[in-house]
């Protein structure tokens, strides 16, 4: 019976912590971008090649151009920043100066709102550029890995090499002289 009402306890629970995120679109969406911003922000942080490998996924993903995102990283722009602001250039057509003069940063679920966009589109849009900046990452890694290694070839023994060791293996194991000798008695011959 206890089980039962703990049982029901969790699921009342798991009922009201999903009816607030569906009655709380916002929250949630503000949730998934700022988790998406501070991926994107220490993805350009943690590897050199992080701001490079961003910008060109910006620039086919979402047809940020060079002076987008050369004006963002004057201005103090986070690579996160960056991307939203990427998203919203390429659904608006409106220039990053123009976003930030506009204030969107400040709110990003307004402006979308307010500029005719679907702001659960734009975090998942953001989302799977953060992916897939990640397989870019880690596609480079595992290339450089490979470039890296060298593998020196060895030489074809053939299938009788194995049979070789092995009776090279018995040789060491066998005594070189006999332990034992067996003498056998002459049988002597039965008188009928």
């Amino acid at each position: 019976m206890n089980i039962w009402r703990i049982s029901l306890g969790v699921v009342a629970g798991l009922l009201c912590v999903s009816a607030l995120f569906a009655a709380e679109p916002r929250a949630q969406f503000d949730a998934q971008l700022n988790r998406v911003i501070a991926r994107l922000n220490h993805e350009a942080e943690t590897d050199a090649g992080g701001p490079t490998l961003l910008s060109e996924v910006f620039q086919r993903e979402y047809g940020t151009g060079v002076a987008d995102i050369k004006w963002g990283i004057d201005h103090s722009l986070s690579w996160g920043e960056i991307a939203t602001l990427g998203y919203i250039r390429a659904t608006t057509g409106r220039s990053f100066e123009r976003l930030v003069k506009e204030d969107a940063r400040a709110n990003f679920w307004e402006y979308a709102e307010n500029a005719g966009m679907n702001p659960e589109k734009m975090a998942h849009s953001l989302e799977n550029l953060m992916k897939l900046a990640e397989k870019e990452r880690n596609s480079r890694i595992f290339e450089r890995l490979r470039a890296a290694r060298t593998i020196q070839a060895m030489p074809d023994l053939g299938s009788g090499f194995g049979m070789y060791q092995e009776g090279l293996d018995f040789r060491r194991l066998d005594p070189p002289e006999v332990l034992k000798k067996h003498t056998i008695a002459p049988v002597n011959a039965r008188e009928d």
